[in-house]
């Protein structure tokens, strides 16, 4: 078992290294809309005001001992009681991702957000950071993840943000119709394989022109991987940038449909 996870480490990074080579600063991309959207959003590495703020909460998480028991996505909803800090650790989103989730955010001028799973609030505080006139609603199904959540929201957060708690199923289509449109959707749901493709289709009801939608998770596993491709398929979806661990969809009808691997 050791020696398959070095091996699956080993791939892991030298894919990487090969996007590094291969996909680096647009390389090969001819559209002028996602060269930009690559050189000036996604490799992008400029710190932004809110960023310090956000990582010094993160670092306030990480010495709290309060234990919090929860269904473990990972194990096939099996109780685990751990540690605040433990969960942050290992759940919420790290640096790299939240900045990009808040240059995404802002070049698009995203105003209506929807995010579906919380990790922790730490993911949320990026995307509606970057300003004051936005609507966010985050739905998580876990409570006590939640309540972590809504902890930094109360601190930390520029925006009221609209944090829902309860199965998907049951939230996901009430938030929908409130928002009326997505400007910008998070799927951080790696661990609802039972229910990713439904959450996908009921969000692209409410998608428009400008739309966003992020994914984690893309190359996760064998289950990802195949519902990436379907995605990529959609009739409704043109572009798709593959950034190894993230996936983003863009429903533009001005851009050429075509799929993208990038550099992240």
């Amino acid at each position: 078992m050791r020696s398959l996870s070095g091996l699956n480490i080993l791939r892991r990074k030298g894919t990487l290294l090969y996007r590094g080579i291969r996909y680096r600063r647009g390389f090969g991309v001819h559209s002028p809309f996602v060269y930009n959207l690559i050189t000036k959003v996604i490799e992008e590495r400029c710190p932004y005001y809110s960023f310090r703020d956000i990582e010094l909460y993160r670092k306030q998480l990480l010495y709290k001992i309060d234990s919090i028991t929860y269904p473990d996505p990972k194990d096939n909803g099996r109780l685990r009681c751990r540690s605040v800090a433990d969960i942050v650790r290992r759940e919420a989103v790290k640096p790299k991702l939240g900045a990009l989730l808040f240059r995404l955010a802002n070049y698009f001028k995203a105003r209506n957000i929807l995010q579906i799973g919380t990790t922790m609030g730490i993911s949320t505080l990026y995307l509606t950071s970057y300003s004051t006139d936005l609507r966010c609603v985050a739905l998580e199904n876990i409570p006590g993840f939640a309540t972590i959540a809504r902890q930094a929201f109360e601190k930390k957060a520029r925006n009221p943000i609209d944090l829902r708690v309860g199965g998907y199923k049951e939230s996901l289509p009430q938030a929908l119709k409130d928002l009326g449109n997505v400007d910008l959707v998070f799927f951080n749901t790696l661990y609802e394989p039972q229910n990713n493709r439904w959450l996908f289709q009921e969000c692209l009801r409410y998608a428009h022109n400008e739309t966003v939608f992020v994914f984690k998770g893309i190359n996760a596993n064998q289950r990802s991987r195949e519902l990436w491709k379907e995605i990529r398929a959609t009739p409704e979806v043109t572009v798709t940038l593959d950034l190894y661990s993230l996936g983003i969809v863009l429903f533009n009808k001005k851009l050429y449909k075509k799929d993208y691997i990038a550099y992240f």
